[in-house]
């Protein structure tokens, strides 16, 4: 019998071009929400608290401030469960326009209120995307838990109130057609008397961790400036990521802080053949 060789085969690598959109990991597993279809791996027994410290988005801040971003997101776990929340997404409105990815579950009238009032403190602009995965309240709360479908809209509703133009992220959990979607929610918020248009709807492929098909083909064929590691950087608790979906992965971790971390970046994470195959980019289509 002839023995069989394996392959190794080199990751392709991206260099980073320019910094133009900068996440930060609020927390990783601090989240009021356990979703089953979340990528972050979290015990469904244990309730963590696992926040990024503020002088750490300070110095982050400082390293950015003459960098001409495009845009600051704010990510986790659940962003808004930080207790420095309020605190920071003033100081990134000081920098940039600021994206908030929630699941809404904080978000009520008061809040929105609040966060109307901060947003008009601003030269720039915050945007809101919440994660809405069906117009059939049992089919979402299947996946994010039960009330999670009446407090997202809720909170959709609410930021509407208040003159913000929220984004709602979907993920494509039973890999239907883009347009079928985007015709599902535009009928549903018809009723409402909401015109949904397409820059508000995001419609996120559903990455299925133990999927034995994560594999990169065609490397020569990649685009990389379709990528996020061509254009951003992801602050996290424990240092500098390539990726949002690759944070705390310690194949894509970069340094402990920016002005020292690698602007190489290797495409060898199961992740990465998710954005390769759907060539989109996190900060377009959103990860939650």
């Amino acid at each position: 019998m002839q023995n069989q060789q394996t392959i190794l085969m080199t990751p392709p690598k991206v260099e980073l071009a320019e910094l133009k959109n900068l996440f930060f990991q609020l927390s990783t597993k601090t989240c009021n929400l356990k979703c089953k279809h979340c990528y972050i791996e979290k015990n469904p027994y244990k309730t963590e608290q696992d926040f990024i410290p503020l002088d750490k988005i300070k110095q982050a801040l400082i390293y950015v401030k003459n960098k001409n971003l495009n845009s600051i997101y704010l990510t986790g776990g659940e962003p808004l469960m930080h207790p420095d929340f309020n605190q920071i997404l003033r100081l990134c409105l000081k920098v940039s326009n600021t994206t908030v990815l929630s699941n809404g579950v904080m978000i009520n009238d008061k809040k929105a209120r609040f966060l109307r009032k901060i947003d008009d403190e601003s030269q720039f602009e915050t945007i809101y995307r919440i994660s809405l995965d069906s117009t059939n309240e049992l089919e979402n709360d299947e996946l994010r838990g039960r009330g999670s479908y009446r407090k997202a809209l809720s909170a959709i509703m609410s930021l509407i109130k208040y003159e913000f133009n929220p984004i709602i992220s979907v993920v494509n959990y039973k890999n239907k057609p883009k347009e079928e979607i985007f015709d599902e929610f535009q009928r549903y918020f018809m009723k409402k008397g909401i015109e949904l248009e397409n820059i508000n709807l995001k419609i996120i492929p559903f990455y299925n961790k133990n999927c034995e098909q994560n594999q990169i083909e065609n490397i020569d064929n990649i685009n990389v400036k379709n990528l996020d590691c061509y254009s951003s950087r992801v602050i996290t608790q424990n240092g500098v990521y390539s990726c949002p979906m690759l944070a705390q992965d310690y194949r894509a971790r970069l340094g402990s802080s920016l002005d020292d971390c690698s602007k190489t970046s290797y495409l060898d994470c199961e992740a990465c053949c998710v954005c390769i195959k759907s060539g989109l980019k996190a900060q377009v289509n959103d990860w939650m």
